[in-house]
């Protein structure tokens, strides 16, 4: 339509130049280029490149289906004849807010989910149109909000598609993934026709089976079982419907299945490329971000795991004091399972010299945890090397004869450094009744009376 209007135009400049010319040349040249000139210059517009855009066509006011893209184009008798309406044809990606639902055991649950989108249809040109009239971006983006919050509420509560419990629900992201993607593409996807959900054939067809769902056990739909008790399932009544089909339908169905799973893949990956012809735009990602519990039921699993997670914790502490207790046990054969024990306490700092009740030393248990206190710091220096023991027993052996020295007592008239055994065993003599208890300032027995 353009190319006739241009020839039209043109043609009447050069009849009207022409009529001039029998009147005065020189003036019917000078008509020409003016007239040519200003049709050219009023026609000739810029489609701006940055953004990207296309410009829609648009006839005495009324949009057309033909599309200009970015650069120079003539748009002849601007703006009475033809002008033409911009359209900015970047991606837009478009994060929703947390859509919160009740799944059936009324816990509550909030689902959030992205998609990427660009406007237009590669090869239907009306595809355009149809995202003006949604409302161009502003508009698409209000559509698919309230399409995926629809979806979202309908599957939380289904009995075929949908989650049993809370619980149930934070494991379904790939089947809510799915099913959103089919509301959202609607006819772009390969439909699979049957009256059983795809989500319920898709785990059934898993190489291996997916674990069938509460729904799927539910004798009224009866395409699973699950023994509560031992947890065992199985896919016996979706079996015998499968097999129940002759072989060309069962090879199609898997076909089927298959490609919306691959197509599904691509749309998670931003590999898709799905056209809406409601919309007029091409869908290139979408994707499930996250399936969270709210309110009274997320507090108590959040308890539920730090419970957990402390009772694993525990074990694990158990575990290491066990193993160090039979380790110093193995070494010093001379402690007794308690006082092993209590020696791993003094060395994780669960009882020390700061911690333990002096006043209590008189008891036998005050007595043995005063004596510990003294001898882990002992056998502790022993376990790291004789030298720092050496230094020890040099300065009892100074207090004995002023010649000791707590570098080493090597040199002077202290006692000789004690071996750890040495030590572990006086540890145990201390605490056995032979000395009444261990002095830790003065690092030896002391004796009453």
């Amino acid at each position: 339509m353009r190319k006739i209007c241009v020839i039209a135009v043109s043609a009447v400049i050069v009849v009207v130049s022409m009529i001039m010319a029998l009147v005065n040349p020189w003036l019917a040249l000078a008509l020409f280029l003016a007239l040519a000139g200003s049709f050219v210059g009023n026609g000739l517009k810029k489609v701006p490149a940055k953004p990207p855009h296309k410009a829609v066509l648009m006839f005495f006011g009324k949009r057309q289906e033909e599309t200009l893209d970015e650069g120079w184009n003539f748009f002849p008798l601007y703006p009475f004849f033809f002008s033409f309406v911009l359209v900015k044809v970047e991606k837009v990606n478009t994060e929703f807010a947390s859509q919160k639902v009740r799944t059936p055991d009324r816990a509550e649950i909030s689902v959030s989910a992205s998609i990427t989108w660009k406007p237009g249809i590669q090869g239907k040109q009306g595809s355009y149109i149809a995202y003006l009239n949604s409302g161009g971006e502003e508009g698409v983006i209000g559509i698919l909000g309230d399409t995926i919050e629809d979806r979202i509420k309908t599957w939380a509560t289904s009995n075929k598609e949908g989650p049993s419990s809370w619980m149930e629900a934070q494991g379904m992201r790939d089947d809510i993934h799915a099913v959103l993607a089919k509301s959202l593409l609607g006819d772009a996807l390969e439909p699979v026709n049957s009256p059983i959900p795809t989500s319920a054939w898709t785990r059934f067809l898993d190489t291996p089976q997916s674990e069938p769902t509460e729904y799927d056990a539910n004798p009224r739909n009866g395409w699973a079982s699950k023994n509560p008790t031992t947890g065992d399932w199985n896919w016996g009544g979706l079996q015998a419907i499968f097999d129940g089909y002759s072989p060309e339908v069962r090879a199609e169905l898997k076909r089927r299945i298959e490609h919306r799973k691959t197509d599904v893949r691509k749309l998670r990956e931003g590999k898709g490329d799905f056209g809406d012809e409601s919309l007029g735009i091409t869908i290139l990602r979408f994707s499930v971000n996250e399936v969270r519990v709210e309110g009274e039921v997320a507090k108590a699993a959040e308890q539920e795991e730090k419970e957990r997670r402390e009772r694993a914790a525990d074990t694990m502490e158990i575990d290491n004091i066990s193993d160090r207790a039979k380790k110093l046990l193995a070494d010093h054969p001379g402690l007794t399972s308690e006082q092993a024990f209590k020696l791993v306490q003094v060395e994780r700092g669960k009882a020390t010299r700061t911690t333990i009740d002096v006043t209590g030393a008189n008891t036998a248990l005050g007595s043995d945890l005063l004596g510990l206190a003294g001898v882990a710091k002992e056998i502790m220096a022993g376990l790291k090397g004789g030298g720092s023991s050496g230094g020890g027993q040099g300065n009892r052996g100074g207090e004995g004869s002023g010649g000791g020295s707590g570098s080493g007592g090597k040199k002077g008239g202290g006692q000789p450094a004690k071996s750890t055994k040495e030590l572990a065993q006086e540890f145990a003599d201390a605490n056995s009744g032979q000395y009444p208890r261990w002095d830790p300032l003065k690092r030896q027995p002391q004796y009453n009376g």
